[in-house]
């Protein structure tokens, strides 16, 4: 089976990723609003063995940056990758594409004819003005936090009705679908799809509703096949379609996704036997401008944000079960910002690895970008441990060591914590989501590692539900693995191994961060013994 990997390409002043696989001529799949590349993780084995496959995240979706424009249109995402086809060096490709990603492909494959080997496109949308006025706001409503969670009931609602009525909101007999009921699990995939890029998720919904330039398909000078399925719910929109000349073909698919994909098989292999290999340009730029990065390491990817500079260079690591901090947090110096284990873009890695095992594939992420530069390493709260063990097991290659409010724990609040922690399982009523958001809140207003009584309680400011909103996406999207991050990372230990730490140490803390004063006793304990290092 082909590896599957995942790139960072910086196109002007946005990152784009994709997903890249296989070899042979090229193939660009483009994926359906709110989803992104992962859309295509059980079909790109398929296809990789004959061709080069490419599967980008549409801009603002996924792993990719905005474009810079309110309300981007198709024209706009067409043209953007379009200039990711270019940054990897595509002169030539095959384009598929699902609803918004086929409507993208389209428009992509009418403006550069010449660019386009073949245009396939499963569910071509054709929605008229009366539709597109009708749907408008309703379809789209805002995703704002709230302060309690309800809106991640609502998501949990909505998600689950797309399958019952179309649009969701028609709930008229009319608007009915004969579908499957969906499954808990799909639910909350379609749900953490929106989750992973918030309001932005309107979007690229948005820019397919608007679209009406659908006389453009009667346009295209490339071989195009329009297919529809029976049980999709853009199937009645093959009969909207203007008239199309002779290499331009609406055709029925009856049979599911194993009929479309044997029809995706026969239209490939017929219409791309002829064309060149790719050969993909995948190398980052040689330049000093801050860029996206993501390394193959012992227990998955690992992605990072690089500000490239002289001197030391300051791996900088977030507290886990919190969001990474955004690009916009960076900082001037030198500097690695990573998305731990199982987090942000790097979700597809094993978090519950053990801490040595996740320290060694931060050494390996840290060579890969800055492989002779002495480090910095940066931690807070429970990430401590990881920074102890980066410079435990290379201790030559750590400058210093410095810990922002590090987690001082005995056994016993250990236990605790880890038998507090929201249940990942996924409930049909989607109460796990605000189990997540209620835990992530709650961490701010109490110590979390204490009985729930009110010597526990923290009297501070109300979290920002900005804030406990991202948090509690990075526990969903955890998952399973959530309990065994936290037992891996959570030592009671942690004093005796920063006394003995091999590096420079510093630590720091704010008043209202300093659990009974544990953290200020251990600096005076390490200020008052010869033997450590400061």
């Amino acid at each position: 089976m082909a590896a599957i990997g995942r790139h960072f390409l910086r196109l002007g002043p946005r990152t784009a990723h994709c997903r890249v696989a296989g070899a042979g001529p090229a193939l660009l799949m483009l994926h359906q609003s709110p989803q992104n590349s992962r859309q295509w993780l059980p079909l790109i084995p398929r296809l990789a063995g004959r061709f080069t496959v490419v599967a980008p995240d549409t801009p603002g979706f996924g792993d990719s940056d905005p474009l810079p424009l309110a309300a981007p249109g198709i024209a706009d995402l067409a043209q953007a990758t379009l200039e990711l086809a270019d940054a990897l060096g595509l002169d030539r490709f095959a384009v598929y594409g699902m609803h918004t990603g086929g409507l993208i492909g389209m428009h992509l494959a009418w403006m550069a004819p010449q660019r386009a080997s073949v245009l396939i496109v499963d569910g071509l949308a054709a929605f008229d003005a009366a539709e597109r006025a009708a749907m408008g706001e309703r379809y789209l409503p805002p995703f704002v936090p709230s302060w309690d969670g309800t809106h991640l009931r609502w998501l949990w609602c909505r998600m689950r009705e797309q399958l019952f009525y179309f649009p969701w909101y028609d709930g008229r007999a009319a608007a009915a679908l004969a579908l499957d009921p969906p499954t808990p699990q799909a639910t909350h995939a379609a749900v953490m799809d929106v989750l992973e890029v918030g309001d932005q998720y309107r979007l690229g919904y948005a820019a397919a509703l608007r679209y009406g330039d659908r006389h453009r398909v009667a346009e295209l000078r490339c071989p195009a096949h329009l297919l529809y399925r029976d049980e999709d719910v853009l199937a009645t929109h093959r009969s909207r379609l203007p008239a199309l000349p002779a290499h331009v073909v609406a055709e029925r698919i009856t049979g599911g996704l194993p009929a479309l994909y044997a029809r995706i098989d026969a239209i490939l292999d017929a219409t791309l036997a002829r064309e060149p290999p790719a050969a993909l340009r995948l190398d980052p730029p040689a330049d000093r401008a801050p860029r996206r990065r993501i390394v193959d390491t012992v227990i998955g990817p690992l992605a990072a944000w690089q500000a490239p500079g002289d001197g030391a260079v300051t791996l900088r690591l977030h507290a886990p079960g919190e969001a990474p901090p955004r690009p916009a947090s960076r900082g001037a110096d030198a500097a690695i910002e990573v998305d731990l284990p199982g987090h942000g873009a790097s979700a597809e890695s094993l978090a519950d690895a053990p801490a040595p095992a996740q320290a060694l594939a931060l050494l390996t992420l840290a060579d890969a970008l800055t492989p002779t530069a002495p480090l910095v390493v940066e931690a807070t709260g429970a990430a401590a441990t990881l920074a102890l063990a980066i410079a435990e097991a290379r201790p030559a290659r750590v400058a210093q060591v410095r810990l922002r409010a590090p987690w001082l724990l005995d056994a016993g609040e250990i236990a605790r914590l880890l038998d507090a922690l929201p249940d990942p399982a996924v409930q049909r009523t989607g109460a796990h989501l605000l189990d997540a958001f209620q835990w992530s809140r709650e961490r701010h207003l109490s110590w979390p590692w204490l009985p729930p009584t009110a010597a526990a309680r923290r009297l501070v400011d109300a979290p920002d539900p900005a804030r406990v909103h991202a948090d509690a996406v990075e526990l969903l999207r955890l998952g399973p693995r959530l309990r065994a991050l936290f037992a891996a990372l959570l030592d009671p230990g942690l004093e005796a191994r920063i006394l003995a730490c091999p590096v420079p140490l510093a630590i720091e803390t704010a008043a209202g961060e300093d659990h009974a004063g544990r953290i200020a006793a251990l600096v005076a304990r390490r200020s008052a013994d010869p033997r450590s290092k400061t």
